[in-house]
């Protein structure tokens, strides 16, 4: 097996995070919380401050050297997401402050009628599930699902199928990878279902983004919402990547500056896709910041970070596993689960471990219902200890993990 810490230069790439190397009570963290948002290196954020530093301007309206500075690097970064992610131009592509609003863009935007039927599966994020909740009690659309349970392997294609069957369905909005339990689902086959019957298909990519390779014009979903902060890139930044078409049927979730041309008293003209659904003053250093943090990926290879996260994950899986009170969620082999392992301790409180890991050795990790209540209520389950792994963590690190979590275990 090739050594990926090695052909990744772990090393040299921890160097890139500053945060890393500060200790917090005598000791170095080991961050293993990278599903709810991953460390940023030191070019996204020099990225970020160039904005503040060089330029820190409005863009398009205003026309001197500041602004137009602005608006070159507010659409160069445009311009990178398109490519980053295969689509056919930069007008594909609305900037939003994260996953969350993308999603909501288009359950507000798309103008859904009294029965409309919007499909996800029952294991959605809430940001994907309320959405559909509230159109369903102010608009009366029919909101079902697809049913994931605990121990599934892989995805049921052919419950999928049948609910085809069952109603016209206009929308189906899914997650690419769980950030509970790490399983992928078949984009791609499900798109192509989806089309066939006459729906339009939204992925969250929130998950995946950051972890394997991503082209829409491959995949040939409608939509697409992702967030930076789960891509090494800046907070309260995100994309919705749309085809162009539909981007201009859309009704803007927000009103206001950018999103007009021209208005008196009693009417305007919108500005063009994609301007007219990005109101108000935008996330400029966030977007220069982000463009940045695509770069980035790029330039280590995001298949490689695959690797390396599932090579972590096989070992703490592995040592895991030769206890019997502890119960993983999702597939067992954490090649099929990524960068992520989700697990509960019999008998455990999950909140009081993650804080002794914390306490202990600096251990940041995350418990709870993981922002996926209904299905662990519809599961039985309690709050769960959730790993997520990133380039920049170590067999070093996981090492640490295993002898920690087997003595607590012992003696807590």
């Amino acid at each position: 097996m090739v050594d990926l810490e090695m052909s990744l230069d772990i090393k040299k790439i921890r160097a890139d995070y500053e945060v890393l190397s500060k200790k917090v009570g005598g000791q170095l963290p080991i961050y293993f919380d990278n599903a709810c948002t991953t460390l940023r290196p030191a070019s996204v954020i020099k990225a970020s401050q160039t904005y503040y530093t060089d330029h820190p301007a409005c863009h398009n309206r205003a026309v001197h050297k500041f602004g137009k500075q602005t608006t070159k690097e507010y659409e160069a970064a445009r311009s990178t997401v398109a490519r980053f992610l295969g689509a056919d131009k930069p007008q594909e592509i609305v900037f939003t402050r994260n996953t969350t609003e993308g999603i909501n863009l288009i359950a507000n935007g798309l103008d859904f009628k009294k029965g409309d039927i919007v499909l996800t599966t029952n294991m959605e994020h809430n940001s994907n599930l309320i959405p559909w909740q509230m159109l369903a009690m102010e608009k009366g659309i029919v909101h079902k699902l697809v049913d994931i349970k605990k121990d599934d392997q892989a995805f049921d294609l052919e419950s999928y199928k049948k609910i085809f069957t069952e109603g016209k369905v206009r929308l189906v909005s899914v997650f690419h990878t769980s950030n509970v339990t790490g399983m992928s689902l078949p984009i791609k086959e499900m798109v192509q279902i989806a089309h066939e019957n006459g729906a339009f298909f939204l992925l969250d990519a929130a998950q995946a983004i950051a972890h394997q390779k991503i082209n829409v014009k491959e995949l040939d979903v409608d939509f697409l919402a992702f967030s930076f902060h789960k891509a090494f890139g800046p907070s309260g930044f995100g994309s919705l990547y749309g085809k162009f078409e539909l981007l201009q049927k859309l009704k803007p979730l927000l009103y206001g500056g950018e999103t007009v041309l021209d208005a008196d008293y009693t009417s305007f003209t919108f500005a063009e896709t994609p301007y007219r659904l990005e109101a108000g003053l935008q996330n400029y250093a966030g977007a220069i910041g982000g463009a940045e943090a695509l770069r980035y990926i790029e330039k280590l290879g995001i298949e490689s970070f695959h690797q390396h996260e599932v090579k972590i994950n096989q070992f703490i899986t592995q040592e895991l596993l030769k206890h019997s009170s502890i119960e993983i969620l999702g597939p067992k082999e954490a090649e099929l689960r990524s960068g992520i392992l989700n697990f509960s301790v019999k008998n455990k409180d999950m909140g009081e471990l993650s804080i002794l890991l914390d306490e202990s050795k600096n251990i940041m990790t995350r418990s709870g219902f993981h922002c996926a209540h209904a299905w662990f209520h519809k599961e039985n389950l309690p709050p769960t200890l959730r790993l997520s792994f990133s380039v920049y963590n170590t067999q070093e690190e996981a090492e640490t993990f295993v002898s920690v979590i087997n003595q607590i275990i012992q003696f807590y």
